[in-house]
């Protein structure tokens, strides 16, 4: 199966199959079973199940540009995309992302608890300087995470604050 074997597939046909991520073989299935009863030309229909419906991953591996094949197929009256991507189809933004949440720390005497940012890897509210970041409402505490989401951007990787 080459190089993805072990890894999953995240597979979808608009208005058919939500996103479903599965191993290769199984992926490849699904969509044959979403796919193969369409109102589609010959060609088509041939070519799709060239790709899906043989139960063989190598045609769609080898079409697996940067990790993600978008297959169009024209209906009689519209066109849908078949998706197939490597991994769970969670781009590495959305990774970066999920890292992070926004927890309330617990209420003190009067005042309610401040908002902190915890890191999910650690399971420790976020720090710079040795101090945990601390704010007043929520939206302040998640646009950190965006700033940090959008510095990793920039920087061309997963970028975050420094843990002491």
């Amino acid at each position: 199966m080459g190089w993805t074997a072990g890894e999953d597939w995240t597979v979808s046909v608009e208005g058919r199959l939500d996103p479903t991520p599965l191993p290769p073989a199984a992926a490849l299935t699904a969509v044959w079973q979403a796919v193969r009863e369409l109102d589609v030309g010959d060609q088509q229909y041939a070519a799709l199940r060239w790709l899906f419906g043989t139960g063989a991953t190598e045609q769609v591996e080898a079409a697996l540009d940067g990790g993600q094949l978008d297959f169009p197929v024209v209906l009689p009256d519209s066109r849908i995309m078949i998706r197939v991507r490597r991994g769970d189809g969670r781009t590495a933004r959305q990774r970066h992302a999920e890292r992070y949440r926004v927890v309330q720390e617990p209420r003190q005497g009067r005042h309610p608890g401040l908002w902190v940012v915890e890191d999910t890897t650690t399971g420790e509210p976020v720090r710079e300087r040795g101090c945990v970041l601390r704010w007043g409402i929520a939206s302040s505490a998640q646009s950190w995470i965006r700033r940090q989401v959008a510095r990793g951007d920039y920087q061309g990787k997963a970028g975050h604050a420094a843990a002491s």
